[in-house]
């Protein structure tokens, strides 16, 4: 198990009872070097002083593949899920708590206000659950918000579409304009012509907005678009 911002060890001290090998990577010098001594020196725990917004993955996971779990600081919260998301390969699990919504936006379906890039990003690579919602009253000191705890199963590299990338940033570029309808919100991704002949062959309403779209549409749409399809 490889645990995010393990901090004082309230979790790493359950973690170290549960499995053989566990792995802490903490950004916090003082916490890294103390966090040993103080769960009793567990002959399974690793401790790393690094920063899991820049440290190398394919280091960090040697000896994996290797589940994840941790409390991620709301600031960088999707920022590390957004490095995690790709590495299927070495997290096939992650298991994480959130800011509420955050995690509510990750598992929007379509139609919902809430749905953006970052929903399409966790579905193109993974599979999301959000699991129960946890309230400020079980931390001290205690946030302003709530929080949800998210479990994510990540597709290895033969499960995931090839053509990610290319319907990413055509969602990218819509949701900058999300209240617009998709004709408008992609009006400088293509001509008109080539845009709604895409649509058309992607079974996509040309009235509908960025949010109302699933992945398969965003990636079908990518595709006429490659293909240059057009209305004649």
């Amino acid at each position: 198990m490889l645990e995010i911002g393990p901090g004082r060890g309230a979790m790493t001290r359950l973690l170290v009872e549960r499995f053989p090998g566990v792995r802490a990577i903490e950004v916090d010098a003082g916490l890294a070097r103390a966090l040993p001594a103080a769960l009793g020196n567990p002959p399974g725990l690793e401790v790393i002083g690094a920063d899991a917004l820049s440290a190398d993955l394919d280091v960090l996971a040697a000896g994996g593949p290797w589940q994840i779990v941790g409390n991620l600081p709301y600031s960088v919260g999707t920022a590390i899920l957004r490095r995690l998301l790709p590495r299927g390969e070495l997290f096939p699990i992650i298991v994480v708590m959130l800011q509420l919504e955050v995690a509510e936006r990750i598992v929007a379906p379509p139609g919902e206000r809430s749905r953006g890039l970052l929903t399409l990003e966790v579905e193109g690579f993974a599979e999301a659950e959000l699991l129960f919602s946890v309230p400020p009253r079980c931390f001290e000191p205690p946030p302003r918000v709530m929080s949800a705890v998210l479990h994510l199963r990540l597709r290895q590299a033969g499960e995931r579409s090839p053509h990610l990338a290319r319907a990413f940033a055509l969602a990218a570029t819509a949701f900058t304009l999300r209240r617009k309808k998709i004709t408008n919100a992609l009006a400088a991704a293509a001509p008109a012509p080539a845009l709604l002949g895409a649509l058309t062959a992607a079974a996509i309403d040309p009235s509908s907005r960025p949010e109302d779209l699933t992945l398969a549409q965003w990636l079908a749409l990518g595709e006429a678009l490659a293909a240059g399809i057009s209305l004649q």
